[in-house]
């Protein structure tokens, strides 16, 4: 997948000569309505003979609209994409989200992010909206394509359980601790990337063992409690718990009885897969009881 990383204004000299179907959003956790609008466009490439293109932005605007420096994502940009390179994307444009990205009029937009860079179709949700104070829609891309060079595909919106399948519910649902409930929008359970990091001190019991873990990007996280997680190192993935104890510290430390795999003094990468919140954890101490894992 080739990615290319933009910074509006847009270099002078930038030439992109080969057509392409593209997909656009910002595409925060890859769920399944946003795997649904994907497909969609890569079968449309591939029937039309072009290459498949996705294009999202970074970082997510309210970091830069409304100063959020705090902001939260489903699938930091290294994780999305990795998804996106699984989706079988041809070219990534990322877009630097900047004042003068977000100031940019809509038809501005079209003309330097869609016509110049030699879009021949796209493919919305029904809900996108692009340029400064999100004056365009689907309504002005469907007025503007009419005399445009390139074609539109709006994709309707996805309903699961009585529920729009979206990013803000996801957050909501891990927010809330109700992390078994995200693959049924998500398409998968929750991950996170981090390191651990061994500490003798946190080794209480021969059937227990703890170690810290230092996530590495900003991701969503559950509300503070105990998680049965999955914890996965590329190789080898074992049974566990995420203790997220005092919402104020930040600390989070992982558990099981099969962390037989890491070194003392050093660290390792892993990917924690939220399964479900346990309903009742004394989480102060959680490192003196015996939990028995499955296999």
């Amino acid at each position: 997948m080739e990615i290319l990383h933009l910074t509006h204004p847009l270099d002078k000299g930038l030439a992109i000569q080969e057509p392409h179907v593209m997909a656009l959003g910002f595409f925060d956790g890859v769920h399944l309505g946003h795997q649904y609008l994907l497909q969609q466009a890569k079968d449309i490439a591939k029937k039309k003979n072009l290459k498949f293109a996705v294009m999202t932005f970074d970082p997510h605007p309210n970091e830069v609209i409304k100063s959020d420096n705090d902001w939260r994502y489903l699938t930091p940009l290294p994780s999305k994409i990795e998804k996106m390179a699984a989706m079988g994307v041809d070219k990534l444009f990322v877009i630097k989200f900047n004042l003068s990205f977000a100031s940019l009029p809509p038809s501005d937009f079209i003309k330097q992010y869609v016509i110049d860079l030699q879009a021949k179709h796209i493919v919305v949700g029904f809900d996108f909206t692009f340029g400064y104070k999100a004056q365009g829609n689907v309504d002005y891309l469907r007025d503007i394509s009419i005399n445009s060079p390139f074609e539109m595909t709006v994709i309707s919106k996805r309903i699961m359980n009585d529920h729009k399948i979206g990013s803000t519910l996801i957050r909501k649902l891990i927010k809330d601790g109700d992390v078994h409930l995200v693959p049924y929008y998500l398409g998968k359970h929750y991950e996170i990337n981090g390191c651990v990091h061994f500490s003798p001190d946190l080794y209480t019991q021969k059937k227990l063992n703890n170690v810290e873990f230092h996530i590495q990007s900003k991701y969503i996280l559950p509300k503070y409690g105990v998680y049965r997680v999955e914890i996965s190192n590329g190789c080898r993935t074992i049974q566990g718990f995420f203790k997220y104890s005092n919402a104020y510290e930040k600390k989070y430390e992982l558990s099981s009885n099969k962390i037989d795999w890491l070194k003392e003094g050093k660290q390792k990468k892993v990917t924690v897969k939220f399964l479900n919140k346990l309903a009742y954890v004394n989480t102060i101490s959680l490192s003196t009881k015996e939990f028995v894992l499955p296999g």
